[in-house]
């Protein structure tokens, strides 16, 4: 996983000891809607401290919000651990906490907020923006707890042997990408939205692992933006640089031949053995992994489809919104959350023609990785082979039982 076990006891520990004097929720009676009523009859929550989570059923739960209720439960109570803590936030009593947080997470699985859900949270439906705009915040503010890099040696050779299991290729510890969401920008800012799917959007930074958990999320900008200029500037780059992550390599696309530290797929014009046309094959099936990732993100987080308007130079507000997403995401992969529908792979975003500059920094990029694929894939074709076809039959085994929660597994991309 992307976050040691350490990190989540230390969590669930930390935020016991803020909640557990919370009085017990009453039992509340379902009733055919699955939103719960009380004794009295009535379906509204009295001022006693009665958990929102009572009022639904667990199918109910699902459809609105995306999460089991266990999973609910962690995630609400981490909210309320963190702004009870926060002495800069007004944290307010459990029982609005509770309802902030599953407005905020009705809003990231449909995109939208209905009256009917705030007054069912019994909360004011004139204040659910900003419900949903604090527990952004709060969950953004979780993203080194819940998303982290492979720190260790060990830990990274963990990471890169789940790329090599399924790849041949060494020291590989992330594959990177970019989200990209629908905005609505300004008329006099709508060139630096335009990405190269023809839409406009905002672009943010992803590095996923093997099992689709996320590492590194960061660098919300315009979707106009050059991925290189992106990566360039983004943190994780800068420890690279460093060699804060030793001799390992971030899996990219042929927009990124000439970065450092990423491995891009060897140009069409310059394979000279069979060896590299062996790499490239490989490099290609966990490329495509990202579209599962990007899927996922998209199919359980219905906002990701469109975030609205948008300012170039204010862009706080959707990044805090795609930053939640992600640690919600981690989330529930940790508690093996399977998709609300069918998921949709992601259309991965063309590469940029590659200018002439470009093309002579490529030699060294080459020249540098020529090793690699000479003896990972020089001499090994029929082993290479044979782990192809291993996935294959994966992937169609899964294909035939109809196994819909096999998204840990990318090999379906």
């Amino acid at each position: 996983m992307s976050y040691p076990g350490a990190v989540w006891l230390a969590v669930q520990e930390d935020l016991y000891r803020g909640v557990c004097n919370d009085p017990t929720p009453k039992t509340l009676h379902s009733d055919s809607s699955g939103i719960s009523t009380n004794p009295r009859g009535t379906g509204q929550l009295s001022n006693e401290s009665v958990s929102r989570l009572d009022i639904f059923d667990d199918y109910f739960l699902s459809q609105c919000f995306h999460f089991t209720r266990q999973c609910l439960t962690f995630i609400v109570d981490c909210v309320k651990a963190r702004m009870k803590k926060d002495v800069f936030r007004p944290s307010g009593d459990s029982a609005s906490i509770e309802a902030m947080t599953l407005a905020a997470l009705y809003f990231y699985a449909h995109g939208f907020l209905p009256r009917k859900i705030t007054d069912a949270l019994g909360l004011e439906h004139a204040s659910a923006s900003d419900a949903v705009n604090k527990v952004s915040k709060v969950l953004e503010d979780m993203c080194p707890h819940f998303i982290t890099f492979p720190g260790t040696y060990d830990d990274r050779m963990g990471v890169a042997k789940g790329f090599k299991d399924i790849s041949g290729i060494p020291n590989v510890v992330g594959v990177l990408t970019w989200l990209h969401v629908h905005v609505t920008p300004c008329p006099a800012e709508e060139s630096l939205f335009l990405n190269t799917r023809g839409f406009h959007s905002v672009m943010v930074q992803i590095i996923s692992d093997v099992d689709g958990n996320l590492l590194s999320v960061e660098q919300c900008c315009p979707g106009g933006t050059q991925e290189q200029t992106v990566w360039e500037s983004s943190d994780i780059c800068q420890e690279f640089n460093r060699l804060q992550h030793g001799q390992t390599w971030i899996l990219g696309g042929k927009g990124l031949s000439k970065a450092k530290h990423v491995l891009s797929p060897v140009k069409s014009s310059r394979i000279k053995v069979d060896a590299a046309t062996r790499f490239n094959s490989a490099h290609s099936q966990v490329w495509k992994s990202s579209q599962h990732v990007l899927g996922c993100l998209k199919t359980r987080f219905r906002c990701l489809h469109n975030l609205g308007a948008v300012l170039a130079d204010n862009l706080k507000h959707v990044a805090r919104v795609v930053s939640a997403c992600c640690v919600l995401h981690n989330i529930s992969k940790k508690f093996s959350v399977p998709l609300p529908n069918k998921l949709v792979l992601e259309h991965l975003h063309p590469d940029p023609e590659m200018r002439q500059e470009d093309e002579e920094n490529f030699v060294d990029t080459e020249e540098a990785i020529e090793d690699m694929i000479e003896m990972c894939f020089g001499n090994s074709g029929n082993e290479w082979s044979q782990k192809m076809k291993n996935t294959e039959d994966i992937e169609k085994r899964s294909k035939q039982n109809g196994d819909h929660n096999s998204h840990q597994n990318f090999s379906e991309s």
